[in-house]
């Protein structure tokens, strides 16, 4: 029987001594960085609630690994700063933004690295699905290349380089346990422009659920996310949302073939695989907060398969896309969902 991320964790409690370790610089439990009423934060269904909205508390690099498992633990996450070289993230997204530049994404005369929108009508860049064909855009040129670039961005050099970024498996090594690491195959690039699409609610082993829940999903920025950029947010301690989410599926899917009950996409779940699109309203009938953060090229968030997140639109105050890419790993002597060891194709059914 295959072990699930947490019980993979060799995990002691942090010594009195390990404690004193905490750097100055880790502000974790103090990062409040302004009123959540002074932002700017939308959902599919309009304005986020102020009242509904937490922070995201940022780990130091260089704090005890113990410290940081009893945080993902404790938390669902652990969000740590300045992990991988600024100097290569930046550089992943100049070249990312270049390759997109033919698809009329970009400001004329911007700098690529800036990744700042053209301000054309936004449904020209929607990824893969039935908004794309809703709003006519198969016929759109302009639209088709951006989707040719896109799909393509998924194995380009820059893009395979930067996902083998050494100091990101050293670390994962570090903190998991795993001597083998393998990542999936099927990683995950996206950009959001401003007034755009926003990522809907759902936990990741909903979408895993050929394999035990063995896997730990790093979300990278490539890039700076301001507050109001729609970055990645988490249902605060919401793994046992989750989790009882799965067993009320696991549970009711006796209607369900084998190839069924695997997908996401049965007829058992929401339209799209989603647990909700309305933010606000599943924020509040679990009664909990939506964390929120900025943040910086080099930074990292691990989650677990079962912590429940989404994203508010990007309203970045300066018009820059948001970059990010998520990639999932696992402990390759364990079990894992043998599917998503193919590169990324729209409608591919994951």
């Amino acid at each position: 029987m295959a072990t699930t991320l947490t019980e993979s964790f060799i995990h002691v409690p942090p010594t009195a001594e390990e404690q004193n370790q905490i750097p100055p610089n880790d502000v974790y439990g103090k990062y409040y960085p302004t009123n959540p009423q002074n932002l700017n934060l939308k959902s599919n269904f309009g304005p986020m609630i102020p009242e509904q909205i937490g922070y995201l508390q940022p780990t130091a690099i260089d704090t005890p690994v113990e410290i940081m498992r009893e945080r993902f633990l404790r938390n669902g996450y652990v969000f740590v700063k300045g992990l991988l070289p600024k100097d290569r993230v930046l550089d992943c997204r100049r070249r990312y933004f270049s390759h997109m530049a033919p698809s009329g994404l970009l400001k004329d005369g911007s700098d690529p690295v800036e990744g700042i929108f053209s301000g054309k009508d936004t449904r020209k860049f929607l990824p893969p699905g039935n908004l794309r064909r809703l709003f006519g855009l198969q016929n759109d040129a302009e639209s088709n290349k951006y989707l040719e670039l896109m799909v393509s961005a998924h194995e380009a050099s820059f893009y395979l380089d930067f996902c083998a970024t050494e100091e990101l498996r050293a670390f994962i090594r570090k903190f998991t346990g795993w001597q083998d690491i393998t990542m999936l195959q099927r990683t995950m690039l996206r950009a959001f422009v401003p007034d755009s699409e926003l990522t809907p609610v759902h936990f990741d082993q909903m979408y895993l659920r050929a394999g035990p829940p063995t896997s730990l999903t790093a979300w990278v920025p490539i890039g700076d996310a301001s507050l109001e950029a729609g970055g990645l947010m988490y249902l605060e301690k919401s793994t046992d949302i989750g989790r009882r989410t799965e067993e009320d599926f696991r549970r009711n899917a006796g209607n369900l073939t084998d190839e069924e009950r695997v997908s996401a996409f049965n007829k058992n779940m929401n339209d799209g695989g989603f647990l909700s699109r309305d933010t606000v309203a599943y924020g509040k009938g679990e009664d909990r907060k939506w964390l929120i953060t900025e943040y910086e090229a080099g930074d990292v968030i691990f989650h677990d398969p079962f912590l429940v997140h989404a994203s508010c639109k990007n309203e970045d105050p300066e018009r820059k896309i948001r970059l990010a890419t998520d990639l999932r790993l696992v402990d390759a002597n364990q079990a894992y969902d043998q599917r998503w060891m193919k590169v990324w194709r729209p409608l591919d059914g994951l």
